[in-house]
């Protein structure tokens, strides 16, 4: 019987993405999961890989838990069907539409070892760190990254989850309470995460500083009070420093610290 061969996109150094033919991933383990990938986010990670990687991917030796190393498949963000399921595997079914936890950390049987498994000294990420990922039709993971999605979400919809859980615990690791404002520096894709789950939190107010017309436009609709640091303005009140969400160190000038990190910072500090 013939290889079963599918497309995909894969990282060999920057600036060099490849779409390839690939042989299909098959399952490997009694806890692993087969997932047709139906929508898949570029996060920023992504980009920077691409204009100046690596960063999180593997190269000269393969990543502890992936085994692999470039080049590798992209993708972190998504979404798609379950198309078939190990042995010993009872969180999900063929047919189910789930959504992934990228996060690699050790685990065993289904489950991560750590309770706090994204402060492992192992961490990596699937579809950064090797081992497959959502650019392609078909991907494997264990059964403990997939989670099942409701009816009423999307794919697409599903592969924001990823995203939109950084901006929630972001929020949730604030001191911020209900009635207190908030300022969000950055209003990118995490930025208007963190504003969505700042209005789900109650916040009274919420402030996003932003330069570009596009970002600024988009933060004003999901109701932020917008400033644009390069334009004359005057704030009112006493403020510490906010939410930063920026991924790079020209998005904002007003919050230097905070803007310099290469990889999506949602880093909570700020309520009034």
């Amino acid at each position: 019987m013939s290889e079963q061969r599918m497309t995909a996109a894969r990282w060999y150094q920057a600036r060099d993405i490849r779409v390839e033919r690939i042989a299909v991933p098959a399952l490997g383990d009694p806890h692993q999961v087969k997932v047709k990938v139906a929508a898949c986010g570029i996060c920023g990670s992504d980009l920077h890989e691409y204009a100046a990687g690596p960063i999180f991917i593997p190269v000269d030796s393969p990543h502890p838990l992936s085994h692999d190393r470039a080049p590798i498949v992209m993708g972190h963000e998504f979404a798609g069907e379950v198309v078939d399921v190990g042995s010993a595997v009872t969180r999900v079914a063929v047919g189910d539409r789930v959504a992934i936890e990228p996060i690699l950390s050790p685990h065993r049987d289904g489950a991560y070892l750590m309770e706090r498994y994204n402060l492992s000294p192992q961490l990596g990420f699937h579809g950064l760190s090797g081992g497959g990922g959502g650019f392609a039709e078909y991907t494997v993971v264990g059964e403990h990254m997939v989670h099942r999605l409701p009816d009423a979400l999307s794919y697409e919809q599903g592969a924001l989850v990823e995203p939109a859980a950084v901006g929630l615990h972001a929020v949730r690791q604030s001191s911020l309470k209900a009635g207190d404002s908030a300022v969000v520096f950055g209003a990118g894709p995490i930025g208007l995460m963190v504003i969505e789950s700042l209005k789900a939190a109650g916040a009274a107010s919420i402030h996003a500083v932003e330069v570009s017309a596009a970002r600024k436009q988009r933060a004003s609709k999901l109701g932020a009070v917008v400033h644009d640091p390069t334009e004359a303005t005057s704030w009112s009140g006493s403020w510490r420093p906010a939410m930063a969400a920026s991924t790079s160190p020209s998005r904002s000038p007003a919050c230097p610290p905070c803007s310099t990190r290469r990889s999506p910072a949602a880093t909570p500090a700020a309520r009034r």
